[in-house]
């Protein structure tokens, strides 16, 4: 049994490919459109003069794509990553790949193929984005789009990476995946803490706008601790599956 080619067909034959990629390239659209043309709809609607709107920008039209994007993206990649790796919800397919694999061979297919897809869905926003943007406003910085997608994609393995670490621990779908969500929140919140707050992994998401709007590439120390927990988390992922108890 080729567990790759079972997990390429199961993520197409359940639409997953087409929800991620659909999710981030509606952003990717609405970006660069919002930075564009919401003055003049506020102004339409008349409370301009109560809002003050930033002037379109490239910047914009980015930061726009990304802080939309995520939110909405984040959220369906935890549900989708859980539905995947807390295979154990199902008893009978449990006991089905159980006996016939090991918890590595099952789970690293599953990891690779949701994580890639997210970060390929992700990507394809990008660059929706970036080609949107430069039509209508004006050129993103192409390097900096480049870091800070790298920055963000490095952040979705981690997301997968601890929604599989809760799936080892709780053998529910939507526990999973909300545990996931409760821990990157927990995490966003605690990048406000002085000095520790930049070696964070949720200090790299912010780490897109600031690196677009010119700022300097100051996120080794967040990119190595990401980089840490997320191994961390795979590994402690695959243990506890193993010890567990069908």
């Amino acid at each position: 049994m080729n567990l790759w080619r079972v997990e390429w067909l199961r993520i197409w034959r359940t639409r997953t490919v087409w929800i991620l990629f659909g999710i981030f390239i509606f952003f990717g659209i609405l970006g660069p459109l919002t930075a564009q043309f919401l003055p003049e709809i506020v102004e339409r609607a008349g409370v301009a003069g109560e809002i003050d709107l930033p002037p379109p920008s490239p910047e914009l039209a980015m930061s726009q794509y990304v802080g939309n994007a995520l939110q909405i993206g984040v959220l369906a990649i935890a549900f989708i990553a859980a539905s995947a790796l807390a295979f154990d919800s199902k008893p009978e397919i449990s006991v089905f790949y159980r006996t016939r694999a090991t918890i590595t061979e099952i789970l690293t297919p599953r990891y690779v193929v949701i994580a890639g897809t997210a970060v390929a869905a992700f990507i394809s926003g990008t660059v929706i984005a970036f080609v949107l943007s430069t039509a209508l406003i004006g050129t993103p910085d192409a390097l900096a789009t480049l870091k800070g997608s790298a920055l963000i994609a490095l952040y979705i393995v981690l997301a997968v990476a601890l929604v599989g670490l809760m799936s080892s621990l709780i053998s529910s779908v939507p526990g999973a995946a909300l545990l996931g969500i409760g821990t990157l929140i927990i995490l966003g919140i605690a990048t406000m803490v002085p000095y520790v707050g930049p070696w964070l992994p949720s200090y790299l998401v912010g780490g897109f706008d600031m690196l677009v709007a010119g700022g300097e590439f100051d996120y080794w120390g967040a990119i190595l601790v990401t980089m840490i927990a997320t191994a961390a988390a795979t590994w402690a992922s695959i243990i506890l599956m193993e010890r567990r108890e069908v």
